[in-house]
């Protein structure tokens, strides 16, 4: 069995390749450039998404694919995984597909039509639907460092924000398991908790004070109307919170506090 890593630099997918390689797993891994950074023990090629021409030879001799949506060339992908006689894609997707709030969204549009094109294609599949990834509060890190004070749109709003290991766990028993083809697998965090209490969660892990002060969405200016309304739908509905990552790897999802202490030097 040999696996190719699409984006093996990447937040999920770096993480998706050191656990097939912990597993001894021949994979190999794709990047735009993959001539910039060095990965001993990794097969590197270089593969560009937005050029089709650079499929071929990344998928040349590949079983099974750890793939990420890009809905303008789905096609070709399909294509040449197809002629290269892929057996199986795992595609990391996004709950808007089925999270009824944002399931008029342009991020649910995007994700459902690559998902459509992978379950057309004949190659078995398995989609992984994650929520908010925790490394989205990597934004509020420079203001934390600096003691500013963090003002926030949508500060009630609830999610069961994931840490980036548990999708590369349930990604790798995806691609090295069995009975997850023609599975979607909604992933989540253990618990959903507020923004101010993420920040209440960073500032206790990390010994900083952590100011907090709530924006209405007027005052941040340059937000899209369906953006507002979306968001605002899910601040006052109840948080989806799935068991799914113990499901399928065995192991509870980590909660937010792990993942902060996983980051704590972005922080500090």
């Amino acid at each position: 069995m040999s696996i190719l890593v699409i984006g093996a630099y990447g937040t999920v997918g770096s993480r998706v390749a050191a656990g097939l390689r912990s597993a001894g797993i021949p994979i190999r891994g794709s990047s735009r450039k993959p001539e910039t950074t060095e990965s001993p023990g990794l097969e590197m090629v270089r593969l560009d998404l937005d050029e089709p021409e650079t499929l071929p030879a990344a998928l040349d001799g590949i079983d099974k694919v750890f793939l990420y949506s890009v809905p303008e060339h789905i096609a070709e992908f399909v294509g040449a995984a197809q002629a290269a006689g892929v057996e199986h894609v795992v595609l990391l997707s996004s709950c808007a597909v089925v999270e009824p709030v944002a399931q008029r969204t342009r991020a649910a549009q995007i994700h459902s039509a690559v998902e459509q094109a992978v379950r057309e294609s004949g190659i078995a599949w398995t989609f992984l639907r994650p929520t908010t990834f925790a490394t989205t509060r990597l934004h509020w890190a420079q203001a934390i460092r600096s003691g500013e004070e963090l003002r926030i749109p949508f500060l009630r709003m609830e999610t069961a924000a994931i840490h980036e290991r548990d999708i590369a766990d349930v990604a790798v028993r995806a691609l090295t398991g069995d009975g997850h083809a023609g599975k979607g697998y909604w992933l989540t965090g253990p618990q959903a908790m507020t923004q101010r209490e993420h920040a209440e969660t960073i500032a206790a892990v990390t010994g900083r004070s952590v100011d907090v002060a709530e924006m209405s969405p007027e005052d941040v200016g340059n937000l899209p109307a369906p953006f507002v309304r979306t968001m605002t739908e899910r601040m006052n509905a109840p948080c989806v919170v799935t068991s799914t990552v113990e499901e399928v790897t065995g192991t509870p999802a980590r909660s937010f506090r792990q993942w902060v202490e996983d980051h704590i030097a972005d922080f500090s």
